[in-house]
């Protein structure tokens, strides 16, 4: 689905900026010299969701280095919710879920401007790539059970999910989000992005931004998302996501 919509768009404003006419180089915007530039904004990616922030610093005219942050969701696609069958006040959970998992990426990468806007109304085109370390934060999945352990319960008491130990007839719903996040355990793992960015600000000092692109974070290990339930390992060691993010700031002249 988000693969569906970022290639279209990516093609589309290209398209549009790449139609604008070479004659108006000279513009006021084009000599307009910056020396930094900061934003950030929301993010989607086909497993999650999350924000970035990012600081430029112009090295030439149509270079920047750029210096920044991620933190995203990232879900496994196997996760379906399911919801207790005899209580309709019971929270949804994801059955076999184990634990929940967030990643914090701080970036070092480079921005370079492919062409640049021949209007104030115009589009800025950049290509931006992006490497660093990418910090997955496994937090222990909590759930709400029933006692005895079928239908009607006459307690409920908190317990981290155990595959050995809850099924669906005495899982009540799920936890508090917060209840394990004491327990959080860390995996260190590497980041790489290349993505197209579209800059579309009306006014030179400002940033409005479109972000089309790919990620992959990498980890020594399989990340265990999911229980395995007798099958197969489900889990993954690489998660490859096309994402689309959406960015507001601005620039700095000097």
């Amino acid at each position: 689905m988000l693969r569906s919509i970022l290639l279209p768009l990516a093609f589309l404003l290209g398209v549009a900026v790449f139609a604008q006419k070479q004659e108006s180089m000279y513009d006021d915007a084009s000599r307009t010299l910056y020396s930094r530039e900061i934003y950030g904004g929301p993010l989607i990616h086909g497993d999650g969701w999350g924000g970035t922030f990012q600081y430029g610093k112009y090295v030439t005219a149509k270079n920047r280095v750029m210096y920044g942050v991620d933190i995203v969701s990232m879900k496994h696609p196997k996760e379906i919710k399911s919801f207790n069958p005899w209580y309709q006040d019971a929270r949804g959970y994801f059955y076999g879920k184990l634990n929940s998992m967030f990643i914090i990426r701080p970036t070092y990468g480079r921005k370079h401007r492919i062409s640049e806007k021949v209007r104030k109304n115009g589009v800025e085109v950049n290509y931006v790539w992006g490497l660093g370390p990418s910090l997955g934060f496994l937090k222990p999945v909590y759930l709400q059970i029933g006692i005895p352990g079928d239908y009607p319960y006459t307690s409920i008491t908190t317990e981290r999910y155990d595959p050995e130990k809850h099924f669906a007839n005495n899982i009540f719903g799920r936890a508090s989000w917060f209840k394990g996040l004491g327990e959080t355990r860390i995996d260190p793992g590497a980041f790489g992005r290349f993505a197209f960015n579209f800059e579309y600000a009306g006014d030179n000092t400002g940033v409005r931004a479109i972000e089309v692109g790919a990620t992959m974070d990498a980890y020594a290990e399989k990340l265990p998302i999911m229980a395995n339930l007798g099958g197969p390992d489900i889990n993954k060691q690489f998660f490859f996501e096309f994402y689309l993010a959406v960015d507001f700031g601005s620039k700095k002249t000097r």
